[in-house]
């Protein structure tokens, strides 16, 4: 759909310079620099250093994470950290926390080869002194018994759990924990039970070792409000979100900048706007085998069920560019039961390439006709398969084609979806303009037919 800004997020000083153009003072953003200077793309000659990080004013705590590793939160500013890491290539991010939505910038640096941390030098070993030799006593010396050593007390170190290891939860401040501290391979399980905070998800799996979060649909996740914040904002790669329900917040599930996630037999619904928002470059991902419904609860013109990249007058306050797309590539959508949204049950925004969207059931999606919300799935981007889908009931069309901006809405293929009623206009409709799309041919239910193109 068309839809206007709905979400504020400031701009960063590093877009700025690369990309030329200027921001008001009440625009400014976490910037992370050392000794004054941006870290992002730097080349340092010390692997310790001090990053400082410039946030709004209204910023009540910045978080830290090295390469996927929680290392702390600073909650008062100034804010900053100590980094001590090796000779390479790193990726650092901080996310801030205030009364607005939060945010995270990322910096991705290198240390030249042979730094090391810097540590204290040791302290020299002073040699014991030997007494000189005594005459020896006219009685033989007593031997004392020897004093039995008590073993070492072993204190455990207050780091994160080794990589591989389970988490079991049962509190909203156990998972914030559990959150944070989590490692590579490591899965956080949640108990059934009511989960109302912020919860987000930062530190980095990969690909051989993601990260999972995993319990029953009867663990719910919750901001408490259909106005305020997300259920669950997942900023780090390679996560894996399985069997949960996310229900009573402003946006379900929200990915931003997330690389390869995997959301899986989750239950999102109850939501103010959107139920599971793809952003900020997030590439790679899949939402499979759920069910997201009864969105735009608070705000109907914002109701969509998946949401796949952002709209072209929000790039520049999610990309730091207007002319910057955001390219949430690749993302898989298959087998959910999506239903209930006052608008789109898929919208697929300009500037992203190279999704599928395949075995979706729709039911009254798009029912609304809020700010164009009037089909199930509305394809804006370039390159996606669209097959196997089926549903009943919308404003007017299944599937939309448009052209928000030029040079998108093309090459995208329609094939084997199904409407089983309550479908006025067509299975496949194209904005004129668009190029390279395909429609198979098909018998269908649809009030005006297949398309209003030749299919083949």
């Amino acid at each position: 759909m068309r839809r206007k800004t709905c979400i504020v997020s400031a701009i960063t000083a590093l877009a700025i310079a690369s990309f030329g153009f200027a921001l008001p003072a009440s625009a400014v953003a976490p910037v992370m620099t050392v000794d004054g200077k941006s870290l992002d793309s730097a080349k340092l000659t010390s692997s310790s250093f001090t990053v400082s990080v410039e946030a709004p004013s209204d910023t009540e705590d910045v978080t830290f994470v090295l390469d996927g590793v929680y290392l702390g939160k600073d909650s008062k500013a100034p804010f900053s950290w100590d980094i001590k890491t090796t000779a390479g290539d790193h990726k650092l991010k901080a996310r801030h926390d205030g009364p607005s939505d939060k945010d995270s910038e990322t910096a991705k640096f290198s240390v030249s080869a042979g730094s090391a941390p810097t540590t204290p030098a040791p302290t020299p070993t002073v040699p014991p002194v030997t007494p000189a030799p005594t005459a020896p006593p006219t009685a033989p010396p007593v031997t004392p018994a020897p004093t039995p050593t008590a073993p070492p007390v072993v204190t455990p170190a207050p780091t994160a759990p080794a990589a591989g290891s389970l988490i079991t939860v049962r509190t909203a401040d156990e998972l914030t924990k559990a959150l944070a501290a989590v490692k590579p391979a490591g899965t956080i399980v949640l108990e059934k039970g009511t989960y109302t905070g912020k919860f987000v998800a930062a530190v980095d799996g990969t690909s051989e070792k993601p990260i999972t979060l995993r319990g029953s649909s009867e663990a719910v996740l919750t901001t408490g409000s259909l106005s305020k914040g997300y259920g669950l904002h997942i900023t780090g790669d390679n996560w894996n979100v399985k069997g949960i329900s996310v229900n009573k917040a402003a946006k379900g599930i929200v990915l931003d900048g997330s690389e390869n996630s995997v959301i899986e037999s989750v239950d999102v619904g109850f939501i103010g706007d959107e139920g599971v928002h793809f952003r900020k470059n997030s590439t790679g991902g899949t939402i499979s085998d759920s069910s997201v419904h009864d969105t735009g609860l608070d705000s109907p013109s914002y109701g969509e069920g998946v949401y796949i990249g952002s709209a072209k007058s929000n790039w520049n306050s999610i990309m730091g560019s207007s002319s910057t797309p955001d390219r949430s590539d690749r993302v898989t959508v298959k087998n959910n039961r999506i239903y209930n949204t006052t608008t789109e049950g898929i919208d697929v925004k300009e500037g992203t390439t190279g999704g599928v969207l395949s075995g979706n059931v729709f039911t009254n999606s798009g029912f609304s006709g809020e700010n164009y919300g009037d089909s199930w799935v509305d394809v804006k981007g370039n390159g996606y398969t669209i097959t196997g889908n089926s549903g009943a009931g919308t404003k007017l069309d299944a599937f939309q084609v448009h052209r928000a901006l030029e040079g998108w809405g093309n090459d995208n293929s329609f094939s084997a979806n199904s409407v089983i009623s309550g479908v006025p206009g067509y299975l496949v409709s194209l904005q004129s303009g668009t190029t390279g799309n395909t429609v198979a041919c098909q018998p269908t239910a649809a009030g005006l037919g297949v398309a209003n193109i030749q299919c083949s």
